[in-house]
């Protein structure tokens, strides 16, 4: 007669004699610690600091482009949501959309900062590469490495650890680090220097949509937004900083040499006979431009190379001043003080350019500027600021910003007349 309980076996020979055998119990692979299960706490880790920076900075962007701002609500849930899977149901699948999605994210950010995206407010524009983005890329990169370890070496991830004392300090350690940086991106010394930027217009104004440049359309080129420490741009006022007496007082003086000027050239026809030439039509928040290119060889600010007028009849009147400054190797020094901010017109290939005329902006293709006779140029050593002295529009996004508020009116037309809704894009209707 044979008897089991539990593990004990009991049996009995035909003399009648019994003896006891213990069996081990069967093994569980469940209980089994292998490199894999390190691989997902690491990997889930990772996910959750990379997910925390974004959540962290979605409302910023939310405030300037709902599509931007939800963009990263999504990813940062769907990491979330992969954090969780990773440690309670890793499959297969699972690790190869991990995969995916990190290559999508960080696609897409290698895009916005080398060439920039053919959409959304910051179209065209190429982002300069600021602190928080690369700590989450980082963060990205290696859950794409752990995933390809996990699609491509299941073995590995099967291989038992003996060492359980030092793979739970290792993974810990570099657990810990990655959540730590997250946190360090999310304090104020990071979030409000991003918000001061430009993220966020609570610190510097509030976009109303009811100025006559707002209801105009939007920007007619990236370029003339102005451009935060992250390399975003925005529409809006200017964050202004500090500026010493004695630039102060050098920023007077150029600024009177400025103003006289503008008082020298009142009409388009003074600026023509003084030898400045159309060089765009008029576009709503930045005026018609009137340059003269010999000026354009260094900055002088009682001789700019560029006028602003309201229009581009022969009576059209001044309305603001544009210094266009040939300087290889960055913007040239300017104006007394850190408020002149220069800008460029070189993304996408620059602007469409017909003898000596912007006939298309930077959204246009090569072709579509070769349908229209132009050429696209992009101007890499040339740096622009806009200067609104002129009394009457003395701008109140600030006398450097890249657009004048109260300049509205109609692209190839006057600041005074009203869009009616036939006007085409600014974007699409320069030179049509």
């Amino acid at each position: 007669m044979s008897e089991q309980n539990g593990s004990t076996m009991s049996l009995s020979s035909e003399t009648g004699a019994e003896s006891t055998t213990t069996v081990a119990p069967p093994s569980n692979h469940s209980d089994r610690i292998t490199v894999g299960t390190y691989v997902r706490w690491f990997a889930a880790a990772l996910s959750v600091a990379s997910a925390a920076i974004h959540y962290g900075y979605a409302p910023h962007h939310l405030q300037d482009d709902w599509a931007h701002g939800w963009f990263f609500v999504l990813i940062a849930t769907a990491q979330l949501g992969f954090a969780f899977l990773v440690v309670t149901r890793p499959t297969r699948w699972l690790w190869s959309l991990a995969a995916l999605l990190n290559i999508g994210i960080i696609g897409t950010w290698v895009v916005s900062r080398t060439a920039g995206l053919p959409f959304g407010p910051q179209a065209l524009r190429k982002e300069a590469v600021g602190t928080a983005d690369v700590v989450s890329t980082v963060l990205e990169a290696a859950v794409l490495v752990l995933a390809l370890v996990a699609i491509f070496a299941p073995g590995l991830m099967d291989r038992e650890l003996r060492d359980r004392m030092g793979a739970r300090f290792t993974t810990g350690a570099l657990s810990g680090v990655a959540l730590l940086a997250a946190f360090v991106m999310l304090t104020p010394t990071y979030t409000e220097a991003h918000a001061a930027g430009g993220h966020s217009h609570a610190a510097s104004g509030v976009l109303t949509g009811n100025t006559p440049c707002e209801k105009s359309g939007p920007a007619a080129s990236p370029g003339q937004e102005n451009t935060d420490a992250e390399g975003h741009s925005h529409r809006g006022p200017t964050a202004q900083q500090v500026v010493s007496p004695e630039d102060r007082q050098t920023l007077i003086e150029q600024q009177q040499q400025a103003r006289d000027v503008a008082l020298r050239y009142p009409t388009v026809a003074d600026a023509e006979a003084a030898g400045y030439r159309m060089s765009t039509v008029y576009v709503p928040c930045i005026g018609a431009h009137y340059t003269n290119t010999r000026l354009a060889i260094r900055f002088d600010p009682s001789h700019p190379s560029e006028l602003l007028y309201d229009g581009t009849n022969p009576d059209s009147k001044i309305v603001g001043l544009s210094f266009l400054v040939w300087h290889p190797n960055g913007p040239p020094e300017g104006f007394a003080g850190p408020n002149d901010s220069w800008h460029q017109h070189n993304f996408n290939g620059g602007l469409c350019l017909k003898g000596g005329v912007v006939v298309g902006a930077e959204a246009l293709t090569q072709d579509e500027c070769a349908a229209r006779g132009g050429a696209k140029l992009g101007l890499e050593d040339i740096w622009m600021v806009h200067d609104w002295v002129v009394p009457g529009w003395e701008c109140s996004w600030g006398v450097f910003a890249g657009e004048c508020p109260e300049l509205g009116g109609v692209t190839g037309r006057t600041a005074w007349d009203t869009n009616d809704g036939s006007a085409p894009d600014p974007l699409q209707a320069i030179g049509k």
